[in-house]
Parts: C-alpha cells; sequence; structure tokens
C-alpha cells in the first residue's frame, strides 16, 4: 500500500516538473539571472563541491554567517532550522533524529543510527555537543547515507565544516550578553605566514547561569581551534586541524512530568512547578524527594580532537585523499532524574583513516575509497549513587569497535541532460564488550558483521533549472549486544539494522532565480531496526530489533527572493513512521505505534528583510517558527512521554556597517516560553516520566566585527 501511494507522489512530482520545466525553459532565455536571485549554494554531499541544486538529495544547507545572526552555537540550535529533525539534549549527548530514526539512549551498546562527522571525521555522540564557532556550513542530510558514509548513517547524516585558514590577515569575532548571565565570546585570527602557508586560532568561551531553578545547566565552556593550511597551488595541500573542549559548568537535570501536584493524579502535560524549568522540590513537594533535593551536580568534560585532509592531484582529472584523525574524550557528571541522583562517567579513544580517489571528466564522475576506524569506549551509568540502593540499577560496559570498508561511487552523463548513478560499499566489523550485567553476573560479547550495501539512481534535467532524481539505496548498522551473559536458549546478540529505500525528488528554480522550490518523496523500509526505551522501574532494559518498521512521507523546501531586500523560506514535512511487524520476546505487541520523536508533521517559516538606513549600512529584520505536531518520546508511548503539538517562535534584528567591518543585533528566541521535551524517560518520583527540557526564553545583545 505504501509503495503504491509512493509511486503516485513519485509521479505526480515529475508530471508537475515536466509541465514547470518549459515555462522555465522560455522564461530563462528572456532574463540573465542578477544579483536579486537566490544565488548558488556550494555542497559536499557526495564528498565533492557540488552546486545545492544539482545534487540528488534534500539537503538542508546552514551558513555560519546565518548561525551567528540567529544566536545558535551548537547542533541543539540548528533543529529550528532543519525540517523533519530532532537535534535534542541528552546530558551532553546530543540525541540527533532525522525523518523519525535515532538513537534515544546513550548506552555504549546503543549505535548511532545518523553520522554526524567535522571536516569529514565521525564524531562520537558525546562529543557532538562541542560548540559552533568559526563554521563554514552545516549540511543536513535525511535517509540512508551508508554508500558514503558508511555503517552510521542508514538514518542519514550531519556535515559540519570549519572556515579554513586562508592568505589574507584577519582578526574577526563575536560578543554576546543575555539572560542567564550569559557571556559569549568568540575571537578569531588568521595569518598568513608565508605565499603557501596560512595559520587560524579561534578562541571561544561561554558562561550562563543554569536554566534550571537549582542553577543545572550552568555553562562556564572553553573552545580553543587551530587551522594550518599549506597550499602550494601545484595540485598539492594540506589542511591540519584540531581543538580542545573544556566544559566546567553544571550538569542539565531532568524535570518531572505527567503528574499534577494540585490534584495528585495524571495529567500529560503537567509539571511540578508553573515553571517547568525549576527542578527543586520544597514546600509540599518535599514528600517528593526522599534522596535529597535534587541540586547543581559539577560537570567534568575534555574533548581533544585532531585531523587533517591532504589532497594531491595525480593529474588534471584525478585527486587522491587522505583523512586521519584521533579523538579522545572524558566526561564525568552528576545529574538527577527528578528526584532520583544518578551519575555517568564514559571515556573514548578513536582513530580513524580514509583514503580516496575521485576523478572528473566530461562524462564521469567517480570516487572510491578505504575506510579504517578504532573506537575503545568504559563507560559507567549509575542510578540512586551514594544510597543504600547503590549497584542494583546500572549500565557498566568495556568495548572495542572496529571496522574496514570498501566504497566508491559513480556518476555518469549519458547525454547532455540525462545520469546515471551507482555506488556500493562492503564493510567488515567487529564489535567486543566486557562489563557486568545487572544480575551482578559478569558478560562478554565478541561479534563481526559484514555486508555489502549499494546505491542505484538516475538524474535527468527537464529544463535548464528543473532537475528530477529516482534512487534506490540500501543501508546497514553492525549488531551489538544486551548487557547481561549469553546462554544457548537466550543470546546477548542484537541483531543488525538494516534499509531497503527509494527515493524522488524535484530541484526547481523559477522568475530569473527568484523562486526556488524543492520536492522529495521517500519510502524506508527498516528490518530488525533497533528499538530501545528506559524505564527506571526495570533493573534491565533491552535493545530489541523491530522486524519492520515503515517510514515514508513527503518534503517541500520553498525559497521565494520578490525583492533583492526580502527572503522567505518555508519546509513543510509530513512524516509517516510506524511499527509494522514488532513484538517483543515476551509477547508485547507495539504494531501501529510510532517509533520514539516521530512527528508526522513539521513545518518551518522564516522571513527578512533588509533595510537600507543610508550611505553606512543596512537593517535586517528576521522572524522564523517551527511547528511539530505531537510525537511521543518511547516506542511503548508510556505515561508522561507526549510532547503536545507546539509552535517555537525565534527573531532578530541586526544593524550591518556596509564596510563590513562590523554588526550589532539582538536576538531572541522561544519567544513564548514553550517547553518542549528533549530525552525523556519514563521514570521518576513521582513520575510518570522525567525529562530534559529544551531552553527557556533566551535573548541576548551581539557585537561581531571584522577587520
Amino acid at each position: 500500500m505504501a509503495y503504491r501511494k509512493f509511486i503516485v507522489v513519485a509521479a505526480s512530482m515529475l508530471a508537475l516538473a515536466q509541465g514547470n520545466a518549459f515555462a522555465q525553459e522560455a522564461s530563462t532565455d528572456a532574463a540573465a539571472t542578477d544579483e536579486s536571485g537566490l544565488g548558488d549554494i556550494v555542497v559536499t554531499a557526495n564528498k565533492r563541491e557540488e552546486n545545492l541544486q544539482r545534487t540528488a538529495a534534500a539537503v538542508t544547507a546552514v551558513s555560519g554567517d546565518l548561525l551567528v545572526e540567529k544566536g545558535v552555537t551548537d547542533l541543539r540550535g540548528v533543529q529550528a532550522l532543519v525540517p523533519s529533525a530532532r537535534f535534542q539534549q541528552e546530558g551532553q549527548s546530543t540525541q540527533v533524529f532525522l525523518r523519525g530514526i535515532g538513537s534515544n539512549l546513550d548506552f555504549a551498546n546503543v549505535e548511532q543510527v545518523v553520522s554526524f562527522n567535522f571536516n569529514g571525521v565521525y564524531i562520537p555522540r558525546e562529543g557532538t555537543s562541542a560548540p559552533f564557532f568559526d563554521i563554514e556550513r552545516i549540511e543536513v542530510l535525511p535517509g540512508p547515507q551508508g554508500t558514503l558514509y558508511g555503517r552510521n548513517a542508514v538514518g542519514g547524516t550531519v556535515n559540519v565544516g570549519f572556515v579554513k585558514p586562508k592568505q589574507e590577515a584577519e582578526f574577526s569575532g563575536v560578543l554576546e550578553a543575555g539572560n542567564y548571565d550569559l557571556w559569549h565570546g568568540t575571537a578569531v585570527v588568521n595569518v598568513p605566514i608565508s605565499d603557501t602557508l596560512a595559520a587560524r586560532l579561534g578562541v571561544d568561551y561561554t558562561h550562563t547561569s543554569g536554566y534550571q531553578t537549582s542553577g543545572a545547566e550552568a555553562k562556564d565552556d572553553l573552545a580553543v581551534r587551530l587551522g594550518l593550511l599549506y597550499d602550494a597551488d601545484k595540485g598539492f595541500n594540506i589542511y591540519f586541524w584540531g581543538y580542545v573542549v573544556d566544559k566546567d559548568g553544571t550538569a542539565p537535570n531532568l524535570v518531572n512530568k505527567g503528574f499534577d501536584p494540585a490534584t495528585g493524579a495524571y495529567s500529560e502535560n503537567a509539571f511540578l512547578h508553573d515553571n517547568p524549568w525549576d527542578d527543586t522540590r520544597t514546600g509540599t513537594l518535599a514528600a517528593f524527594a526522599p534522596f535529597g533535593q535534587p541540586r547543581a551536580e559539577d560537570l567534568d568534560y575534555r574533548n581533544y580532537v585532531a585531523g587533517a585532509e591532504i589532497n594531491i592531484a595525480l593529474s588534471d582529472t584525478t585527486t587522491f585523499t587522505y583523512i586521519p584523525s584521533y579523538l579522545d574524550l572524558k566526561l564525568d557528571y552528576g545529574y538527577w532524574l527528578g528526584g532520583i541522583p544518578a551519575h555517568y562517567d564514559v571515556a573514548y579513544e578513536q582513530t580513524t583513516h580514509e583514503l580516496r580517489l575521485s576523478g572528473d571528466t566530461d562524462r564521469l564522475k567517480w570516487i572510491a575509497g578505504l575506510y579504517y576506524y578504532h573506537m575503545s569506549v568504559d563507560q559507567d551509568v549509575r542510578v540512586l549513587p551514594g544510597t543504600p540502593f547503590e549497584g542494583i540499577f546500572f549500565n557498566n560496559d568495556k568495548g572495542i569497535k572496529e571496522g574496514f570498508a570498501a566504497f566508491g561511487q559513480a556518476t555518469y552523463s549519458a547525454s547532455d541532460t540525462f545520469r546515471v548513478m551507482a555506488g556500493g560499499r562492503y564493510s567488515s566489523d567487529h564489535a567486543e564488550a566486557t562489563g557486568t550485567s545487572f544480575t551482578l553476573q559478569p558478560y562478554n560479547f565478541d561479534r563481526k558483521f559484514k555486508r555489502f550495501d549499494f546505491k542505484l539512481g538516475a538524474e535527468a534535467d527537464l529544463g535548464a533549472s528543473t532537475m528530477a532524481y529516482l534512487t534506490y539505496q540500501t543501508g546497514y548498522t553492525p549488531g551489538t549486544y544486551n548487557p547481561f551473559p549469553a546462554t544457548p536458549g537466550n543470546d546477548n546478540l542484537v541483531k543488525p539494522a538494516k534499509l531497503s529505500s527509494i527515493t524522488a525528488g524535484l530541484k526547481n528554480r523559477f522568475l530569473d532565480d527568484r523562486l526556488q522550490l524543492n520536492l522529495e518523496a521517500y519510502y524506508y523500509d527498516y528490518r530488525d531496526l533497533y528499538i530501545q526505551a528506559f524505564d527506571q522501574s526495570k533493573l534491565f532494559n533491552p535493545i530489541f530489533n523491530a522486524e519492520k518498521v515503515e517510514i515514508y512521507g513527503v518534503q517541500a523546501d520553498l525559497k521565494f527572493k520578490p525583492t533583492t531586500a526580502d527572503l522567505l523560506s518555508l519546509s513543510v514535512s509530513y512524516n509517516h513512521a510506524r511499527n509494522k511487524d514488532f513484538t517483543t520476546p515476551d509477547g508485547q505487541n507495539f504494531n501501529g505505534l510510532s517509533p520514539a520523536y516521530a512527528a508526522d508533521w513539521t513545518l518551518a517559516a522564516e522571513y527578512s528583510r533588509d533595510i537600507d538606513v543610508g550611505s553606512s549600512g543596512y537593517v535586517r529584520l528576521q522572524g522564523d517558527g517551527r511547528y511539530e505536531s505531537s510525537f511521543y518520546a518511547d516506542f511503548i508511548h508510556n505515561l508522561g512521554t507526549r510532547q503536545k503539538p507546539y509552535v517555537k517562535l525565534n527573531a532578530s534584528v541586526t544593524y550591518f556597517a556596509n564596510s563590513g567591518r562590523w554588526n550589532l543585533g539582538a536576538w531572541i528566541k522561544n519567544i513564548t516560553d514553550e517547553p518542549v521535551i528533549a530525552a525523556t524517560a519514563f521514570a521518576g518520583i513521582p513520575g510518570p516520566a522525567t525529562a530534559y527540557l529544551e531552553p527557556p526564553r533566551t535573548y541576548g545583545v551581539r557585537l561581531g566585527f571584522n577587520f
């Protein structure tokens, strides 16, 4: 049935494109595109630079300048700019969900299924909370990207690129102040050392008092980044980069959700206080604090990452690329699950290596490569530490993940208007783990997984500014384990997750490049998808394989620039995600339910207007909003885990000097102070659930400079 719906939608899109294409061909020659048009955006979704409108995928690209204007300083803030996405807090991790697919537990045995990358280097989940500053762009690719990005990209990929050193002296930065005692500063120095060598140094510091009443979720974050670029302009360049992130604030606490203290009864949208971010339990609520008063717990976060990209032109058409990296991350903090104390401790060490050959001729664009990774992780998660119940609820793992892959992808131009694409990836992954189970018994796991995934597609230019594409691809995530001893009758293996998908899309420009309309329809068939949830009432929370999860939907992205001063953006996404065949080993049937954090509808709109204020500069007025329909935070649809439909509004006003030397602005986010859940669990006292919350209303002023 879903396949038929997909075919109808795809055929309708194709018919629409053919009609529009003739209209475009008639108008494109009449007037050349001028500076009043939308302009071109370059992305690297296919590991090569391409025009966004010529890339056969629904890529959302956000520039670093736009992030600064909106006061966005981390991945979680990007959520408002991406359709059908959730980038949400879980301690110092960021849960990344695209089109209803993601991992909602930050345990070592739960693989990420959406890949996050800095400069082409895969970053583990705890590293995704590194601050964003001096960013070139962010690219979000929903849907499977396993051919080029590997095992953790079965649900999509998020790529972040830093600004590279350049051959000109520069001193730039941002100074911000706002509520919750916000003090934020970024300073970047770019120095050309010689005709072939340049260096770029960036420092970013953020201080806030806690969003929560106890003082929890305060920031004292320092990040330092260094980049070196050697470019002899003779087909050889080396880009080295590294950063250090040091956080010494306080960890966020979860707040109780689903209990109304005024009535003493369940109420889905109720919090314990009128201020949802109040995590205290004083006065009449003291009875709900049997283990003491929730407080702000210290956070100790250290993250060191180094990487490089070496490019060598072997000929006029062939380039060799090598990308090595090293990551070391240590994280230690306490936090409160409502009225229950908990502790999280994890250490990562990771190395990766990627070798690529790429070619570009008149007819053929291709890329082939080898990839290797080695990751060790040591994790200890405890609930009720320091109480008589310490040692009952915990998750302890020491593991090694190692893998190798060979991949390739090629696009061949059969004619000036028609192209075919094919790609494949062979993966071999090995996972080892030891630990102590909830029964206090030691366990171990040692398995290898092998898989070949492929991608087939076609692209057609239906007019000067219209492209249609159709893609079929598969994907996979290696198997993992449940943390208990394996027995002949009860294996601890969690089977690999597999995906088959089909995507059809249109990319259009009209009205002399003033209007852009991109459409994509998709169908995803997930088999043995990892499903997990946290329930504090249980000693053990297993990972299940859902036999079949079906997702289909349509995404429409519109940009309209009626004048040189106005820009309107609108994204509408319908995403129907449902369990089709999911029964747990003990007989619980969850067929027909949506997976966690899978809203059916997401709408995002933005409008900006530039007002000329004379020869000195101009003022940009900007506003945006995001709507999400209701969703649940776990696969069981437990009480207290439902987020009601919501709207969030943000705005900014910025004065830009025509010289480009400075700008001054003000921004406000979550204008209506809307409480929206992030990572949420069936847990707590009194419960039924506890939730991290997205930030409350925040506002600030900003000074930017560039000399």
